[in-house]
C-alpha cells in the first residue's frame, strides 16, 4: 500500500498497489546507479542491513521525490538492487539520490559524479554538507578511441595537478580539465606523450585538524563507504568551527574518495564534470598523449571496489594507466586481472615473480615508482661522496618484465629551481611551525639561500637544472616530469605544498619568457632521447658483448676509458651505451654514445674510448655552454666543473679505394716475356 510521510509517497518494490511502470526488480550487478532505458537500476551493498532506503531528488531539491525502500526480497547477499522508473526527463544530471539505513544517511560510493562539491575550497555549512549527493549520469559514449599506445620505455612522463597546472592562466576556464585540454599542443612540442594525473576522483578538501573519522557509516561492517559523505545527527547551527584551523586539502591525499566520480569542481561545468573529463582524455589522446591518473586507495577499502573502480576508469574513459599509492595495492591481483592487461601499472614495487612463464605480457606494462633514483641522482650531482657507483647503476638498470619510472622531483618534495635554490625547506606558510615535510632533500642552494640575482650563482643552478635533466632523460627507464620544472617553476622553498591552494601551489606561467633557454634544452634533451632508441633500449642491457660486436652494450668508465673507479671520493662517471645493441628502422644499428658525469667543483680531464667501426665522438648535447654542440672530441676531452657531456659516435671513414698502378713495357720485359723455358 501506499504511505505518506511528511508529504513524501514511500514506494516499497514488492507493493502491487504501485503501477508497475515505475519500479521492476533490480539486478545486483553492476553496482551504483545504471541507466538502462526508460529505467535505472541502483545497487547498492549495505552489509548486515535489514532495510534501506533509496532516496531519489529532482535536481537540487531540499526532499525527495521518491523514497524506495528495499528489504530482503530485494537483496543478493549484502547487495539491495531496485529497477525505477523516473518520470519527465531522460536523466541527464536531473535527479540526484542518496541512501538511508538505520537513520543514516549516505553517499553511493560507486556513484559516477557527485552533487554539493561545486565549488573547490567552499566549506560547506551543516545543511550543505546533507546536499552532498550521488547524480544519476547515463554511460559514456564508449572510451578514447586511438589510444596512443606507447611502450613504458618509451615513455615521456608528465605529472600535474589538474587544478594547479593551469589556475594562474587567464582565462575563464583555468583550473579545469578544460583548460588542460588546451594545453594538449604544448605538452606535444615539448615532448611529452603522457600525462600522469594527481587524484581526480571525488574527495572532501575541507577538513579540519583533529575531526573524527565520519564519513564512514557506524553501521557498515564493509569498507565500501569509506566515500561516503553524510554523518548522523549534524546539527544545522553548527558553524565553521572556529576552535580548530580548517585547511585545503589541495593536493587530493585523503582518507576517503568515491572512486567512480571525476572532482567536480575540476570542471568548468561541474555538473557535466565526467563528460568534461572525457572531452579531455580524448583531446590529449589525439596529440598522442597517453593519461594515467594517481589513485590513493586507502588500507580499509574494500579490494573488490578498488579493482571495479580502475575497470571503470579504463571502460569509460580510456585511461591508459594508473599510479597506485595508499596502503592497499594487491600488486598480483591487479597485475594478472586480464582487463587491465593493456593497462600500465605503477606502484612502489613488485614482486618479481608475479607472472608465470606463459603470462609474460609482449611489452612490459608494470613499473616501479619510488624515490631510490632520485635519492642516488641528487645525492651524486651534488658531489656526495661514495655516490657514483650508485649512481651508475640507477642510470644503466634496465628489466626484462618490469620497468622503472625515474624522476628528480615529485610533487612531496622540492621543484627543481628550489632544489638549486634553497638548502632547506621553508614550509612557513603550511601553519605547522616546521614540522611538515621532509629534512632530507640533498639540495643545495649554490651559494645563496633564495632568489639572488648574482651571475655566477644563477649559471651554477641553471647548470645544476640541466644535469638533473639529463640524468633523467639518459637514464634506461621511464622518465617522469614535474610540471613546471621545464621553465623554473619555483615554490618558493616549500617542499610539502599540500594545502596550499595559491600561487605556492599553482605552476606559475611567467617563467616560459624568463626561462626560454632552459625550456628550449628540456626539448632538445627530450627529442635526443627519442630520436635514439640505445637511450632508452627495450632490450635488458647485461653489460656483455653478446654480438661480438667489439664491446659490450654498456660499460662504466671512469676518467680513464674501460677503468672504472669505485673509489669512495671519486664524483665521475663515464658510461658507454653501444648503439650496435639498438636498431633504428627494421635494419640500421642505432648511433652509440658516451655519457660523461664531472660532479666535481673543478675541471677534470676525460679518456674517450674507441669504438670498432665507429668514427670516433663529436659533442650532441652539454650541460655547460664551453662545450658546443657538433663539435668534434679526440682522444682526451677536458670537463669543466660539475658538467655533463653527451658524446655521439660519428660514422667510421669510409675506406679509399684501391688504386691499380700501372707502368710502361721495357726492352727487358718484351725479351723475358718472349724466351722459352
Amino acid at each position: 500500500m501506499k504511505t505518506t510521510e511528511n508529504g513524501v509517497i514511500l514506494v516499497k518494490y514488492n507493493n502491487d498497489s504501485i503501477p508497475a511502470a515505475e519500479y521492476r526488480k533490480g539486478t545486483p550487478s553492476p553496482l551504483g546507479a545504471t541507466v538502462a532505458g526508460q529505467y535505472v537500476n541502483f545497487a547498492i551493498s549495505v552489509p548486515g542491513a535489514e532495510e534501506v532506503s533509496l532516496r531519489v531528488y529532482r535536481g537540487a531539491a531540499a526532499e525527495p521525490e521518491y523514497v524506495v525502500t528495499m528489504d530482503a526480497e530485494d537483496r543478493t547477499g549484502s547487495v539491495f538492487c531496485v529497477g525505477v522508473r523516473l518520470a519527465g526527463e531522460t536523466p541527464e544530471g536531473v535527479w540526484q539520490y542518496d541512501y538511508e539505513a538505520k537513520g543514516m544517511r549516505f553517499v553511493d560510493p560507486y556513484a559516477r559524479l557527485i552533487a554539493g562539491r561545486e565549488r573547490f575550497g567552499k566549506r560547506l555549512s551543516a545543511k550543505e554538507e546533507r546536499m552532498v549527493r550521488g547524480v544519476v549520469r547515463p554511460a559514456g559514449n564508449g572510451a578514447s578511441n586511438g589510444h596512443p599506445g606507447i611502450p613504458m620505455g618509451d615513455m615521456i612522463l608528465y605529472k600535474l595537478h589538474v587544478r594547479g597546472f593551469t589556475k594562474e592562466l587567464k582565462n575563464a576556464n583555468a583550473g579545469t580539465y578544460a583548460a588542460l585540454a588546451g594545453k594538449a599542443e604544448y605538452l606535444r612540442t615539448l615532448g611529452v606523450n603522457a600525462v600522469l594525473l594527481m587524484p581526480v576522483t571525488e574527495f572532501n578538501e575541507c577538513y579540519r585538524e583533529g575531526d573524527p573519522d565520519w564519513n564512514a557509516p557506524s553501521f557498515a561492517t564493509s569498507k565500501y563507504y569509506r566515500g561516503s559523505g553524510m554523518r548522523p545527527g549534524m546539527a544545522d547551527a553548527e558553524t565553521e568551527g572556529a576552535e580548530r584551523e580548517r585547511k585545503v586539502n589541495f593536493w587530493g591525499y585523503a582518507k576517503h574518495y568515491c572512486l567512480f566520480a571525476p572532482k567536480a569542481s575540476y570542471a568548468s561545468d561541474p555538473s557535466r564534470a565526467d563528460a568534461e573529463f572525457r572531452a579531455m582524455v580524448k583531446k590529449l589522446h589525439a596529440a598522442g598523449i597517453e593519461v594515467l591518473l594517481e589513485m590513493m586507495i586507502p588500507a580499509d577499502t574494500n579490494r573488490c571496489m578498488a579493482l571495479d573502480a580502475l575497470r571503470f576508469w579504463v571502460r569509460e574513459y580510456g585511461i591508459d594507466g594508473f599510479r597506485l599509492s595508499g596502503d592497499l595495492v594487491d600488486t598480483r591481483m591487479l597485475a594478472t586481472d586480464p582487463y587491465l592487461a593493456d593497462t600500465k601499472l605503477l606502484c612502489s614495487g613488485w614482486d618479481g615473480g608475479i607472472y608465470a612463464s606463459s603470462a609474460v605480457p609482449k611489452t612490459p606494462m608494470l613499473a616501479e615508482y619510488n624515490d631510490g633514483f632520485l635519492a642516488d641522482a641528487r645525492r651524486f650531482l651534488k658531489g656526495d661522496e661514495g655516490m657514483a657507483r650508485a649512481f651508475a647503476g640507477r642510470v644503466t638498470r634496465s628489466g626484462a618484465n618490469i620497468g622503472t619510472i625515474n624522476y628528480i622531483t615529485d610533487h612531496n618534495g622540492f621543484t627543481l629551481a628550489d632544489l638549486y635554490m634553497y638548502d632547506v625547506k621553508h614550509n612557513e606558510a603550511n601553519g605547522e611551525h616546521g614540522r611538515d615535510g621532509s629534512d632530507y632533500n640533498h639540495s643545495w642552494n649554490c651559494g645563496a639561500e633564495g632568489p639572488d640575482k648574482r651571475r655566477k650563482i644563477r649559471e651554477l643552478r641553471l647548470r645544476m637544472r640541466k644535469n638533473a635533466v639529463l640524468a633523467m632523460l639518459l637514464s634506461q627507464g621511464t622518465p617522469m616530469i614535474l610540471a613546471g620544472d621545464e621553465f623554473g617553476n619555483s615554490q618558493s622553498g616549500n617542499n610539502n605544498a599540500y594545502n596550499q591552494d595559491n600561487t605556492i601551489g599553482w605552476v606559475n606561467w611567467s617563467g616560459q619568457k624568463r626561462q626560454a633557454e632552459f625550456t628550449a634544452f628540456v626539448r632538445a634533451a627530450i627529442a635526443l632521447r627519442k630520436a635514439h632508441p640505445v637511450l632508452h633500449n627495450p632490450i635488458p642491457l647485461r653489460g656483455m658483448d653478446y654480438l661480438s660486436s667489439g664491446a659490450p652494450d654498456v660499460s662504466v668508465h671512469g676518467r680513464e676509458a674501460w677503468r672504472p673507479d669505485d673509489s669512495p671520493y671519486n664524483r665521475c662517471v663515464g658510461i658507454l651505451l653501444s648503439g650496435d645493441f639498438a636498431s633504428v628502422g627494421h635494419d640500421g644499428r642505432d648511433d652509440s654514445f658516451y655519457l660523461v658525469f664531472n660532479m666535481y667543483w673543478e675541471e677534470q680531464t676525460f679518456a674517450i674510448p674507441v669504438l670498432p667501426g665507429r668514427g670516433g665522438f663529436r659533442i650532441a648535447l652539454a650541460s655547460d655552454p664551453s662545450l658546443k654542440a657538433g663539435e668534434v672530441v679526440g682522444d682526451l676531452l677536458k670537463v669543466p666543473a660539475r658538467t655533463i657531456a653527451v658524446l655521439q659516435s660519428m660514422p667510421a671513414p669510409a675506406p679509399k679505394p684501391a688504386v691499380r698502378r700501372t707502368r710502361k713495357a721495357t726492352a727487358k720485359d718484351t725479351t723475358e716475356g718472349d724466351s722459352n723455358p
